[in-house]
């Protein structure tokens, strides 16, 4: 069985990718301001302990990405497949295999 590679995939995401997509999608203007200001305040840090002392970097903004763990998270990388799927349908493509031409949106 053939299929994508979604490796990684929640970690490779632009944010501007994730508002570009529920735009496109026609999600309430609400809840892409909502999108918007939940992800501004996405941060992480990077700590490590020492024998003697803890080193923390300062926050650091998170601009690609989905945050894992977040019960949006799954939704909003979904959502961001849908304008790809649509584009893939249009192009009226596929492979073959033994004679049998499949469509590329068998596979999503």
């Amino acid at each position: 069985m053939y299929g994508m590679d979604y490796q990684k995939a929640f970690d490779r995401v632009p944010h501007s990718w994730i508002i570009k997509s529920v735009e496109l999608i026609g999600i309430n203007n609400r809840v892409i301001s909502f999108t918007k200001k939940v992800m501004s305040y996405w941060r992480t840090s990077t700590r490590l302990h020492t024998e003697n002392k803890l080193i923390q970097t300062e926050d650091i903004k998170i601009q690609c990405g989905i945050f894992q763990g977040d019960s949006l998270s799954p939704l909003l990388f979904c959502i961001c497949l849908i304008p790809l799927t649509e584009q893939l349908n249009g192009l009226n493509t596929g492979y073959e295999e033994h004679t049998t031409k499949t469509k590329i949106s068998h596979l999503l």
